[in-house]
């Protein structure tokens, strides 16, 4: 069985547990701690997630990791085009998502709080920590990739999808989802508490409907409110 291992917020990893509940292939989870990565000791030299562990197999970087869940386990088709909106999302959507979740201290510990298991002294300190660490993480990020208007250029980029990707369709793939609808909804859906999802939804009837339908198959759960 495959081991993710992941923070819950990290869009990447968002990404690849919906690859995996797409395809219906078993997996466990590891939560990894921010602070040291303890969790990977002995399995990898690499300090970032997602890291998946198949077998005796370690496959690391969330690009890497989609392509070898997908010719090992999904074998969903990919063309050049989908790759060019695979492409979109690593390297152009999810730049947004920083800025939004963690413009200053209080909305990041705010959002942080929502994601982390309550009580206790990791339900205090790793909200409190990471306040201090994202916004500064969210100011470099705006400034690496010139974003002077993080909603309005992120509402851009969902407007982009609806019209170019979905295209009037169900899903990107057209009656049924494909590989990119999971690359695409897995990094929104890192936001779904924490109030990207909301916006995009009240901004677009399109993608509300859109990710309504992608939610229980690429969660496995039913879905109640989108925040």
């Amino acid at each position: 069985m495959i081991t993710l291992y992941q923070f819950q917020g990290c869009p990447f990893c968002s990404k690849v547990r919906s690859l995996l509940n797409f395809s219906k292939t078993p997996y466990e989870v590891v939560d990894v701690s921010p602070r040291g990565m303890k969790e990977l000791e002995g399995i990898t030299d690499h300090k970032k997630v997602p890291v998946i562990k198949d077998g005796d197999k370690v496959v690391v970087e969330s690009a890497t990791i989609i392509e070898y869940i997908n010719e090992n386990y999904a074998k969903l088709p990919v063309t050049d085009a989908d790759k060019k909106w695979t492409d979109w999302v690593d390297n152009k959507l999810v730049h947004f998502l920083p800025a939004l979740i963690h413009p200053n201290f209080k909305t990041s510990r705010e959002n942080i709080k929502k994601i982390t298991p309550s009580g206790g002294f990791k339900g205090f300190i790793i909200p409190f920590i990471g306040a201090l660490v994202m916004p500064k993480v969210a100011k470099k990020m705006k400034a690496k990739y010139n974003i002077e208007d993080p909603r309005g250029e992120y509402l851009a980029e969902i407007d982009h999808w609806v019209k170019e990707g979905l295209n009037g369709k169900k899903f990107y793939g057209g009656d049924e989802a494909s590989f990119v609808d999971c690359s695409v909804f897995g990094v929104l859906r890192s936001g779904h508490q924490l109030g990207t999802v909301k916006m995009a939804m009240a901004h677009s009837k399109d993608f509300a409907l859109w990710y309504d339908r992608c939610y229980p198959l690429m969660t496995g759960e039913r879905l109640s409110n989108a925040e």
